[in-house]
């Protein structure tokens, strides 16, 4: 490995390291006070549009970044099933905590329907991008021991780790279910070669959480 790569992969890895930083730190980012007094909608634009800007740049800059980051075209076959399959659990899931913690579906409200399916769609994306792209991407290039099952493992009990707000709130349900969606979704990627069935995915268990919860994701009433 010549110079040029060695220095590569190192800038590769650095924006890696920030990425998962980054989404440790994404509530602060987003609910800061600087952002609340000003245009509270710059705070999640800002968040999101740095993970997007350093995916692109770690794609940019690791040999063949694209492929070895799911990024590129897969096996469109394979996509279809993986997303439905994932949207058909996402919908039992979302029905089974509604009647688990509020003894019912309790549909969202018509006012919240925008507002939740963007930040759904937002959250699928970036949740997506950083770690089943970037990280499990790059665990997998790494070559660590284990392969590709331990990178699944790694990166998916990453995530559930940076669910920091789930940590305070001890909601023990979102808290293992983050650790097996994400292990879902990087076989998903695996299995696809593409991190899009991922973000579908991603986006279906989000959205049917809201649908069928009221637009709530804590165990509590508001």
């Amino acid at each position: 490995m010549d110079f040029e790569e060695s220095l590569r992969l190192s800038i590769a890895l650095g924006l890696t390291i920030f990425l998962v930083l980054l989404r440790f730190d994404s509530d602060r980012i987003m609910r800061s006070d600087y952002f609340r007094y000003r245009y509270p909608w710059l705070g999640p634009l800002s968040y999101y549009g740095l993970v997007i800007a350093f995916a692109i740049g770690i794609a940019l800059i690791l040999p063949d970044g694209r492929a070895r980051l799911f990024l590129a075209p897969g096996d469109t076959e394979a996509m279809l099933p993986i997303m439905l399959l994932f949207s058909v659990v996402g919908v039992l899931n979302a029905i089974a905590f509604a009647f688990r913690w509020f003894g019912g579906i309790a549909p969202l409200p018509t006012p919240l329907l925008a507002s939740r399916l963007l930040g759904a769609a937002a959250s699928a994306v970036a949740d997506e991008l950083q770690f089943r792209s970037v990280v499990l991407g790059m665990l997998i290039f790494a070559g660590i021991p284990g392969g590709i099952g331990a990178a699944l493992v790694i990166q998916a009990l990453l995530y559930g780790l940076a669910q920091r707000r789930l940590w305070r709130e001890r909601q023990w349900y979102f808290l293992i279910g983050a650790v097996l969606l994400g292990y879902g979704a990087g076989l998903a990627t695996v299995t696809a070669e593409s991190v899009v069935p991922a973000i579908v995915g991603h986006f279906a268990v989000m959205a049917a959480l809201f649908a069928f919860a009221g637009g709530r994701m804590r165990t509590r009433p508001i």
